[in-house]
C-alpha cells in the first residue's frame, strides 16, 4: 500500500492550551509512535516525521477545532487508528475527525486561510447593551486601526483593521462575550487581544483585558463569504 496523508482534527482545550506549539508538534509525534503506526520522515542527515499543523495558537488560547497532517507509510483503518492516537494523547487534545488524503492534496497552511475566535472579558465599569453596539460600529467603521507590536526591535505599527471580517458583542452579566472572525495569511493576521486593545483605547470601552479567555473556536477556508473546512477542501 502506498503512502498517505491523515487529516485530524483536534481539540487543544483546558491544560493543554499551556502547550507551546513546538511542544504539541512533539506530543502529536510520541502519541502517534506509542500508538505503533509508522509514520513518514524527511531525508537528510536528521530525519523528521512528517507532521504539519494550521496556524499556531498562542500559549494560553483554547482551539476548539484545530488541524494536523500526517504523513504514513501505508493507509490506515481510519477508527482504529485514531482511537489509538487518542489513548496516548494528553487530557484536552481530544480527536474529532479524520480523513485520509493522498500526498498530493494541498497543505493546511495552503487552504487556511480564516479563523474565528470567541471572547470574554469582564467589564471594568458597568456599560448598557446599546452602548456596546454603538462602539462596536464605531470601530468597524473605522478605514485604519493602528495598533503598537512590540518586538526585539522595537514597536512597528500595524493596521490592523483590514484583517478583521466581523465582529460582535453582547454584554452578559458581568462581562462581554465578542465573536471575531479574522483572516490569516503569509503576511500575517490581528490577534483578538489586539483588537479588544484597540476598541479600549480608541472607543473607551471599559475591558478589564487582565481577566480575559480566549476560545478559537475554528479555522476556516474562506471563499467567496463562505466557510469551510480543510477537510471539504481536500480533493
Amino acid at each position: 500500500m502506498s503512502a498517505v496523508r491523515l487529516r485530524i482534527a483536534y481539540t487543544k482545550v483546558e491544560d493543554a492550551k499551556f502547550i507551546a506549539h513546538l511542544d504539541l508538534t512533539r506530543v502529536f509525534e510520541r502519541a502517534i509512535r506509542r500508538a505503533g503506526i509508522k509514520m513518514s520522515y524527511t531525508e537528510g542527515f536528521n530525519p523528521r516525521p512528517k507532521i504539519s499543523f494550521g496556524f499556531a495558537l498562542a500559549v494560553g488560547t483554547e482551539g476548539e477545532r484545530e488541524y494536523v497532517d500526517v504523513d504514513l507509510e501505508q493507509e490506515p483503518e481510519l477508527g482504529e487508528v485514531l482511537g489509538r492516537i487518542q489513548e496516548q494523547l494528553p487530557p484536552g487534545i481530544r480527536l474529532l475527525q479524520g480523513r485520509v488524503l493522498t500526498l498530493g492534496a494541498k497543505p493546511l497552511m495552503a487552504v487556511l486561510n480564516a479563523a474565528s475566535y470567541r471572547m470574554r472579558v469582564a467589564m471594568a465599569l458597568p456599560i448598557q447593551e446599546d452602548r456596546l453596539q454603538e462602539v462596536i460600529a464605531a470601530w468597524l467603521a473605522r478605514e485604519r486601526v493602528t495598533y503598537s507590536r512590540y518586538s526585539k526591535k522595537g514597536p512597528t505599527d500595524k493596521d490592523i483593521r483590514p484583517w478583521v471580517k466581523s465582529l460582535e458583542g453582547k454584554v452578559q452579566g458581568d462581562e462581554i462575550i465578542f465573536e471575531l472572525d479574522v483572516e490569516m495569511g503569509n503576511a500575517g493576521s490581528v490577534r483578538p487581544e489586539e483588537v479588544l486593545a484597540s476598541l479600549r483605547e480608541l472607543e473607551n470601552l471599559p475591558l478589564d483585558l487582565d481577566a480575559l479567555h480566549i476560545k478559537r473556536t475554528g479555522v476556516h477556508v474562506s471563499y467567496q463569504g463562505k466557510k469551510s473546512s480543510p477537510f471539504e477542501m481536500a480533493e
